[in-house]
């Protein structure tokens, strides 16, 4: 009587490995690239409480008030910058918030800014422009960072 052999032949093990090193080459970049924007939301986190201060000052005292609290924000830059954040200010004028990522390789030189543009049906605040809801324009063209590393909100 002859014995069956049980188990796998040589072919179907690497076909096997062909077929999990193809997952791989397409899963990996995928799982880069979502690495990169998990970081990147750390600035967008860090930027919806400066959102709320310039719109309560906004509310409270217009572009004035927006200005005093770009001052104090310029202040406090060491309790606001982490290991991924290297510095967060408010223009005086515009209300702009401006988040600078440094800490992520795969953004570049390390001069990314995610940009918060303050609006008002559409227009800049302003004094003449503040009876509305502030609205958040983080896609304008003051935001460096490329556009598959942004949150979806942004892109």
């Amino acid at each position: 009587m002859k014995s069956m052999q049980k188990g796998f032949t040589l072919i179907e093990l690497m076909i096997v490995v062909a077929i999990i090193g193809i997952l791989a080459a397409v899963a990996l970049p995928a799982y880069q690239d979502y690495t990169v924007r998990a970081k990147v939301s750390e600035g967008m986190i860090a930027a919806s409480a400066i959102k709320v201060g310039v719109t309560d000052v906004f509310a409270d005292d217009g572009i004035a008030g927006v200005g005093r609290y770009s001052a104090a924000i310029a202040a406090d830059q060491q309790n606001l910058v982490t290991d991924l954040i290297s510095a967060i200010a408010v223009d005086a004028n515009t209300g702009v918030i401006s988040v600078t990522l440094a800490g992520i390789p795969q953004l570049g030189a390390g001069t990314d800014v995610l940009a918060f543009v303050p609006e008002i049906n559409g227009a800049a605040i302003a004094d003449n422009n503040s009876t509305g809801s502030i609205t958040w324009d983080c896609s304008s063209a003051t935001t460096t960072i490329i556009d598959k590393f942004l949150p979806a909100n942004c892109r």
